[in-house]
């Protein structure tokens, strides 16, 4: 099945194809003083390489030190159209779920120890980092918090937690003191501890990853808008300034996907959006507990998630996404929903009332029908790679570098054999039409979780 548009081989005039959109307050930007960083000069001229990566977020960078390691004489060259984790990869919630990768339908014990060792491997993968290169990224190993509103999430997370300890995991679930001594909200029933998971700093980890990755030898050049990208046997990838041959191209677009003719009808952009509040007291971390600094994320379809800062602020986001008609991008902020996500705040700690919100700010992630990722190889000569659909991709993004640097070398193991490698992505409908499929599952979704 070709999943890319024909358009990318015709000739005439080009216009950059509105790639990226403004993103304004966001707060993992402003630690990382991203303002005042000095970026990578834009490529010019006509170059060639051996890989050429499309997208500086985790999944581009990560492919990049994959395959610089796997195969160090290549010459490699990625291009970021704004600056390495200026999408989704420098916006996200700072979840790192160890277990977003698990086949929870495996049965047979041999396939569920290697759904384990690949679904580990993005947090081990950023321990790595963290260890051989001294990457700085706030990085917590404090597990993960499931919560339940309602009798009926609680049913469901016991149902959860006891999935979880087939696989071995350690979960527990919690009840009334055992709950309240982890965290003191009176909107909970129930809640589900998972011992494995982090929270982190999601753009100090992209530009660090960037560090990481320039220090391999990967040439990275930011600011380097593509315009067309006309697959062969080599590819061609023209930017405004420049282009460069190749004849291996990685995908590492995720949303963005769309506007270079990829997957345009199997990947969709939605919105998310996060508030960051100012700094809480001693004091008022106390009325709330969560010593234990664990990511925190309830049961609903349209669910609340938030961790705790480094310098002791609430990062909480989701509560709604949005769908913007004909699959328009975000442009960084939704007052609606913003709105939305600061009243599940103070409905979670209504003893925070008056915390003042310091930061506001959302961006694009992608969707797919099988709300899943997918790791793939497509076109004539099955030299284009791409990732794509990662909605908790933090660590899965990590681990899809590897993916692809398996897939590249022609290797047969538990990372090209897992099920998000090489699956079909369904058909997402009309573009036409999705505006009115989003509302329909919200309505659904609300009406009868």
């Amino acid at each position: 099945m070709k999943y890319f548009s024909p358009s990318h081989k015709r000739n005439g005039n080009l216009r950059p194809p509105d790639l990226y959109e403004y993103s304004i307050d966001n707060f993992w930007f402003e630690t990382c003083d991203l303002d005042n960083q000095k970026l990578n000069e834009p490529l010019r001229g006509s170059r060639q390489a051996d890989v050429v990566i499309v997208g500086g977020g985790f999944s581009g960078l990560s492919s990049a030190y994959h395959i610089r390691k796997k195969f160090p004489d290549k010459k490699i060259i990625l291009l970021e159209g704004a600056c390495c984790g200026y999408g989704a990869s420098g916006r996200n919630g700072g979840f790192c779920i160890a277990t977003s990768l698990i086949d929870w339908d495996e049965t047979d014990p041999d396939r569920r120890r290697d759904n384990r060792e690949v679904s580990f491997y993005g947090i081990n993968f950023i321990k790595k980092l963290i260890a051989e290169h001294g990457v700085e990224c706030d990085f917590e190993e404090n597990g993960m918090l499931d919560v339940a509103l309602n009798e009926k999430q609680a049913r469901k997370l016991e149902e959860t937690c006891a999935l979880n300890n087939e696989f071995g995991f350690g979960n527990t679930l919690l009840l009334g003191k055992e709950l309240e001594d982890q965290i003191k909200s009176p909107l909970l029933v129930a809640g589900m501890a998972e011992p494995h998971g982090a929270i982190l700093n999601p753009a100090k980890l992209s530009r660090e990853m960037k560090r990481v990755v320039e220090e391999l030898g990967v040439e990275i050049r930011e600011r380097s808008v593509v315009t067309r990208i006309t697959p062969g046997k080599v590819h061609r990838v023209d930017t405004e300034l420049g282009e460069v041959s190749a004849p291996i191209l990685v995908l590492g677009t995720n949303a963005y996907s769309h506007k270079l003719g990829f997957l345009k009808d199997r990947v969709y952009p939605i919105g998310v959006f996060q508030v960051a509040t100012a700094p809480l007291s001693k004091a008022q971390w106390e009325t709330i507990g969560w010593q234990n600094r664990q990511g925190l994320s309830d049961l609903r379809t349209l669910f609340s998630y938030l961790i705790p800062t480094a310098d002791g602020r609430i990062v909480i986001g989701g509560s709604d996404y949005t769908y913007y008609s004909n699959d328009r991008l975000t442009s960084g902020n939704d007052k609606e929903i913003t709105r939305k996500v600061k009243k599940d705040l103070f409905t979670f700690f209504p003893q925070l009332k008056g915390l003042k919100i310091d930061h506001a700010w959302g961006g694009t992630t992608a969707g797919s029908l099988h709300y899943s990722p997918s790791v793939s190889v497509m076109g004539e000569d099955k030299n284009i790679y791409f990732s794509v659909g990662h909605s908790e991709g933090v660590p899965s993004t990590q681990t899809a570098g590897r993916m692809i640097a398996d897939l590249i070398g022609g290797e047969s193991n538990a990372f090209t054999n897992h099920n998000i490698v090489n699956r079909p992505i369904p058909y997402a409908g009309p573009v036409q039409l999705r505006s009115l499929f989003a509302r329909g599952a919200k309505w659904f979704y609300t009406t009868f979780e």
